[in-house]
């Protein structure tokens, strides 16, 4: 699958800055932009895909010492899903808090791990219909859209796992996944829920 094989290549990436890390990195308060790609879907439904979308905002950090580091981030993430039986593409969009703990293993490579809290702003279901004359014929396409904030959950809560790597100057770049404990639809017998890898780029000052 192409998205495993780019996951895979940019931990690659991850592993091999390593080297050109020094052995003792800076302590202190960190904070920056963030801005990255969300793969995203939906579970528990027989017919989703999906769908890549962004992700920007602001974090704020403060590492402990060598070891041990702290980071919250407030996020605005777009997500959501296509179907392969039909041209419908749901968006669902979060304002996301997650809270981290960072655990440093060599140099800047560390893994993260939390619990964010995710407020649903937007929820929207898009399609296409074909338009005919009377003799049958297809004359066009007609867009439509339906606002899905009323059926759906409006907070979610996640944990969020990944693996980050902080280069000596500025930059840092990281691989997470987002897992959902809350069902997105209102509905009780539907337990779909939000599935999003993402990758991101933070600029530290």
């Amino acid at each position: 699958m192409q998205i495993t094989k780019r996951l895979r290549t940019i931990a690659g990436v991850l592993l091999l800055g390593i080297g050109a890390y020094p052995t003792a990195s800076a302590q202190g308060f960190y904070w920056g932009p963030r801005a990255g790609l969300n793969v995203s879907t939906v579970t528990k439904t027989t017919y989703a895909k999906a769908r890549a979308r962004a992700n920007f905002g602001l974090m704020a950090g403060y590492k402990l010492n060598d070891i041990v580091g702290l980071q919250a981030e407030a996020l605005y993430s777009l997500q959501g899903s296509k179907m392969t039986n039909s041209d419908h593409i749901y968006s669902y969009n979060y304002i996301k808090i997650p809270v981290l703990a960072k655990l440093y293993l060599i140099g800047g490579l560390n893994i993260e791990a939390g619990v964010s809290f995710n407020w649903l702003v937007r929820a929207q279901d898009k399609w296409n219909s074909t338009v005919y004359d009377i003799h049958g014929t297809p004359t066009g396409t007609v867009s439509h859209s339906q606002d899905l904030m009323g059926d759906s959950k409006t907070f979610d809560l996640t944990i969020p796992v990944g693996l980050n790597f902080q280069f000596p100057r500025l930059f840092d770049i990281g691989v997470r996944y987002d897992i959902s404990t809350v069902r997105i639809p209102d509905e009780r017998s539907n337990h779909a829920k939000s599935s999003n890898w993402s990758v991101s780029v933070g600029l530290r000052f």
